[in-house]
Formats: C-alpha cells, structure tokens, sequence
C-alpha cells in the first residue's frame, strides 16, 4: 500500500504510512526474488484493524480529506475500500485505474476488477482487450493467462481482428510458449479458433502442417471439416480497421483512409448543428456544444458498432467551443454563451460516471480557439475574445495541469489566429492555418513543449478561414476548411512535419458541412 502524503492532509499532521509493516508483516510474494513471506492470525488481525482505523481516520475525522492516488497505491487502496467498503477510496481507485488501461495491463486489470467487485472497471479492461486483441496478443499478459482465461477471451465474438488467422496466430502462440504444460489443452484451445473463417489456403499451408495438431486425430477432424465446410457457420468476429478520419454532419458520417485516401460514407441520424467541436475517446467520436437554431444541450457519441446514444451536454450550452480528451475525460474549453461574447469556462466529462464537472476558469475568455493534450497536461492557443462585432484575435496559449487544477502562460503565437487547426507530432504542437486580425493565413507553427517556443514552418498553398486537421503518425491531414470567399477545401492537404513538406492529394470528397 501506498504513502499517502501528510501534504495532501493538512500542515503539520504525521503522514500516515503502513506501507512498510504491510510488506513486513502481510503475507506476500515478491515477484522479482520469488519469496513467499508468512504471516500469523495474529498478526494479520492487527494489520487489518490498522488499516480499518487508518481509513476511518481519513474519512470521519479529517474535516476535507485528500488523499492522492497514484501507480504506487492505487491497486492496495483499492484492496483495503473494497475489503470494508469505503465507497469514496473504492471509487477515487477505479476511476484512476480507468485512466490507465492499456494493451499492456487490460487483461491484469480485469482480473483486479473482478475480484474488487467493480463490474464497471472490468467492462471496460475487457471491451479494451477485445478491441486491442492484436496488440494485446502479443504481450506478456497474455502469454501468462491460465487456460480458463485464455479461453474465455478467444471465444468471444467482439475480437477486434483483421482476419481469423490472427486469433489462431495468438492461440499457437499461447500454446508453444510453454508447451511441456499445455500440451493437453491443445484441443480445447483449437476449439477457440473459428476455423471456417480461416482461409483454404491457410488451411492447407499452415494449419494442417502444424506439428502440434498433426498426430491429434479431434485437432484433424476440426481442420478437415474447415477445409470441406462441413461444420457449422461460423460467426464473424468484430472487423478491425485500421486508422480512419471521421468527419461528421447530420445525415452522414465519411471516413478518410490515409493508407489509399479512400472515402466510405454512413448514414447516421446526429443532430444536425454548426459551430460545433469533436473529439473522439476509446473509438468514441464525442460531437459537442454548437447550434441549429438555439444552442444545443446534449451530446452526441458515436461509436465504431454504429451505436448512437446522447448524454448530457455541459451545463452551459455555447458553440465554438473546444474539447480534447485525457484519462478517460473529455476537456471543454471557452466558446461563446447565447450573447456571444467568449467565455473562459472549463469544465470536464467523465466517460465513466457520465458526469460533468466545472473546473478552474481559463486565464482568458475566448472562442473559436484549439486545444490538445501532451504529455498529460491540456495545451489552449488562439481564438478570439469578446463576441463577433468587437472580439479581438488572440496570440496567447495557457496550459491546464489536472493534476493541480492550475493554468499558467504560455509563449505567445507567432501569428494571432482563431479558428485554425491544432494537433500535436513529435512533442511538438502545430498550429495550421484559421483566420488572423486581417483575414485568411496560410501560415503554420509549431510550438516546442520542450523550451517553450513558437516556430514557423512551411506556409500551405492557400489561405483559410477555418481548418480542420488531424495528425497520423508523423502526418498531419488537412481535409476541411474553407479559404477566402467562404470556398470549401476540395483537396486533401499533408504536412509532412519531419521534412517540412506540404503535399497536395486531389482525392475528396464533395461535402461542406466538415467546414463549421
């Protein structure tokens, strides 16, 4: 268990560690020596009855408690809320943890979940899991699992695969890893891998040739009835695609793929809105704020399944706006309020407690602006404040720590603009394009988190009053936009940001609504 900071309690208190006479007393297994230590009744009886008091002390008799939760105490404070249900500690943990699941922990963090009694944190580790099958297949976590869980994930229909034969390539994978022990699960495990989804020529070149299947007659059998579609159909797992733009309006989403800069439209039923942000968050593309007529209340989520659902919206409805996401919450920033003038609120959504929260006001009202997240903090730049008749066009950046709940000042742009396109590459942020003091830029910068400083780049090809951009890789796409005139980009613009180039691809696609 983890040290929870005197700081965090009040000044002048004793910090509070039981860390040291946990892993003194407790029965535990030190994974890098491979010691076991013992413990008596006894004394597992006075660590508990520590802990209990320790727990209560922070929550009854401190008159604003805080305790820090962090990757060195998360999992033991969690442990000790649930063991004597402290819902506040319980809930401060999964919600950290949510915030942390990855290709590398998912299935780990499943397994916690469930025996924490957090249904809600094992969705998600395992909807994670499922999606990321392809990473996650190839890690130590998964190479690790017992049979049962092995089993239990290759069975499910909402593994995310380019084609069967990554599901078979991971269930060999498993069983050569420690094949003197798992030997005689080798049947159990082909039974996993829907095989007249695999390909004939597979079939023939790769499976039916694998040693480990070759003198099993129940492993022949399945292949065989593979090979002559004998057996039952099977049903496709979930199709995984590979990096997509989504670009939304109200009748239609369109994908953009970078790899053959192919258009696919789906029809959809969103509200139908302008002047509005997006942002998208574990395969959720989160559409908010804007307006059609009045301002709108409510979010739209769509999702890769072609599920739609709303939630609340933020708690004060305004349009030009700008969202980014971070550890499972989505940041809204600034936006103008019914009476147009720019506004300097801030406030998050929790994807797991489908909440909204009001966090610190911004250092500067402003609208029409950007942000991202780098390296956990949440960078805004531009925009303009005041409202439409007498706003001024912005130059200055801030920065959010939701660590601290603080902003402070950043360098200033080289150019003020508003409306411009803002993503990060490389530890750098590269603002594209938008609309300065005097009227459409072509100009692009990026600004070095590292020493703080803004620098020019490239110019584009043509001057624009709004841009919509996106980063893959090490690729920036400009797909949306309209230049002077109120013309809608017809052109798919690259910014090549390790050489500084800027590449012209004439493939698009007619539609105007991407330019709000």
């Amino acid at each position: 268990m983890g040290r929870i900071d005197s700081s965090v309690l009040g000044q002048g208190m004793k910090t509070l560690d039981i860390s040291q006479e946990l892993k003194r007393d407790h029965c535990w297994v030190d994974a890098d020596k491979g010691i076991r230590k013992n413990v008596s009744v006894r004394q597992i009886h006075r660590i508990k009855s520590k802990m209990v008091l320790f727990c209560f002390f922070i929550l009854c008799v401190l008159p604003c408690p805080r305790i820090t939760v962090d990757s060195t105490n998360a999992e033991s404070l969690l442990n000790v809320a649930n063991q004597y249900q402290i819902e506040p500690v319980k809930m401060m943990c999964v919600k950290f943890i949510f915030g942390q699941i990855d290709s590398t922990n998912c299935l780990g963090i499943s397994v916690l979940a469930d025996h924490m009694n957090c249904p809600e944190l094992k969705a998600a580790a395992e909807e994670f899991s499922y999606l990321h099958f392809t990473d996650v297949c190839r890690l130590d976590e998964f190479l690790h699992l017992d049979i049962a869980q092995l089993t239990h994930l290759l069975h499910q229909d909402k593994l995310t695969v380019y084609c069967e034969t990554q599901v078979y390539d991971a269930a060999v994978h498993w069983l050569k890893y420690n094949i003197s022990s798992r030997q005689q699960h080798i049947v159990d495990v082909l039974r996993c891998v829907r095989l007249p989804l695999v390909p004939k020529t597979f079939l023939s070149e790769t499976v039916k040739i694998e040693p480990l299947f070759q003198d099993n007659p129940h492993c022949f059998q399945m292949i065989t009835c593979a090979m002559w579609d004998l057996g039952e159909v099977s049903q496709p797992r979930r199709k995984k695609y590979d990096n997509c733009i989504g670009l939304f309006d109200g009748n239609h989403c369109y994908y953009f793929d970078p790899k053959d800069y192919s258009w696919m439209s789906i029809n959809l039923k969103l509200s139908k809105r302008q002047n509005t942000t997006a942002v998208l968050w574990n395969r959720v593309g989160c559409i908010l704020g804007g307006s059609h007529s009045f301002h709108i209340k409510h979010t739209d989520f769509y999702n890769i399944l072609r599920n739609r659902c709303s939630r609340p919206g933020p708690s004060t409805p305004r349009e030009n706006m700008s969202a980014c996401a971070f550890e499972g919450k989505i940041f809204t920033s600034g936006g103008s309020e019914a009476g147009g003038s720019a506004v300097d609120l801030f406030e998050s959504y929790d994807t797991m407690t489908e909440s909204w929260q009001v966090n610190t006001s911004m250092l500067v009202s402003r609208s029409s602006h950007a942000s991202v997240e780098a390296n956990g903090l949440i960078y805004v730049c531009g925009g303009m404040t005041g409202n439409g008749v007498s706003g001024r066009v912005l130059r200055n950046c801030e920065v959010y720590d939701p660590s601290t709940q603080q902003w402070r000042k950043l360098h200033e742009m080289r150019v003020a603009r508003k409306n411009h396109g803002l993503v990060v590459v490389d530890n750098k942020i590269y603002a594209v394009g938008g609309e300065g003091s005097t009227g459409g830029l072509d100009s692009v910068e990026y600004y070095d988190i590292t020493i703080n400083k803004w620098h020019a780049a490239s110019r584009m090809p043509w001057r624009s009053l709004t841009v919509k951009c996106v980063a893959v890789g090490d690729i920036i796409f400009v797909l949306a936009g309209k230049g002077l005139g109120a013309q809608c980009l017809r052109n798919v613009l690259e910014y090549h940001t390790k050489t500084n180039r800027l590449v012209y691809q004439l493939n698009t696609v007619d539609i105007n609504y991407i330019n709000n």
